[in-house]
């Protein structure tokens, strides 16, 4: 079975209820009590989501007697009636005390962020941020080649459609290849094939934008144009937000 089909299973499998799991859960709350947490609540990792003050049941799945699942909970008072609200969940999937799946939660119970390591080599492959208002995914970075650094990232807008991809080729730390999306839809690529951060050429995809029609002499303006600049023209290349690699 593939990394990413495993990591689909399991992800079906950690969603089930904990009264479901009763059986083999740990309970146990994190003071601040600056002592190690990672061995008061079975190897739960802190630096990966806040588990101070925090409610973690443990979870043994495949009852090796070890947990392998934790979710984090926060008690609030809402109208005087105390609830535990998840905020966070780390999964083992290959039994190794690495985390290779987690996930942040709102207030709301929507995912805030997501991190996961595909190839089960204790460093994180991808990374998802999600709009708190919608839950939709607004940015995604993925390490490609597998070497520890990002090198890909998507960028959605808020109905979580793709509108841009970013690129590192060299490993420069810098993007140098650019997708541009409408409606979720490839309309250009553009390219850095010197590394030096400016558009040398670009490439539409046929089709994609509206045929030129002339301006009528009234209205004095030309149809849409994309908001890249021309190949070959030594502008900064677009970032789509950042400018440059994700971190």
């Amino acid at each position: 079975m593939s990394p990413r089909l495993r990591l689909a299973v399991w992800a079906a499998v950690v969603v089930v209820p904990a009264a479901a799991c009763s059986k083999n859960k740990k309970d146990k709350t994190i003071g601040n009590t600056g002592g190690d947490a990672s061995a008061e609540v079975g190897k739960v990792d802190p630096t990966l989501c806040e588990t101070s003050g925090k409610n973690v049941l443990s979870y043994d799945l495949n009852r090796d007697g070890r947990p392998d699942v934790w979710k984090m909970y926060k008690v609030e008072d809402q109208g005087g009636t105390s609830i535990e609200v998840l905020t966070c969940k780390q999964v083992d999937f290959d039994h190794d005390s690495r985390k290779d799946w987690v996930v942040g939660y709102t207030p709301k119970g929507s995912p805030a962020f997501e991190k996961a390591d595909f190839d089960y080599d204790g460093k994180f492959d991808m990374a998802a941020l999600y709009d708190p208002k919608t839950g939709k995914r607004i940015e995604v970075e993925r390490d490609s080649d597998f070497d520890g650094k990002f090198d890909i990232k998507e960028v959605y807008d808020r109905f979580e459609t793709l509108t841009a991809i970013r690129r590192d080729r060299n490993g420069d730390g810098n993007p140098d290849y650019w997708e541009q999306y409408k409606d979720g839809a490839l309309v250009a690529i553009l390219y850095d094939d010197d590394y030096d951060n400016k558009v040398d050429r670009k490439d539409e995809v046929p089709g994609s934008r509206p045929k030129f029609v002339a301006p009528e002499p009234e209205r004095g303006d030309a149809a849409g144009s994309l908001d890249a600049p021309a190949a070959g023209s030594g502008a900064p290349a677009p970032a789509a937000g950042s400018g440059g690699k994700p971190k």
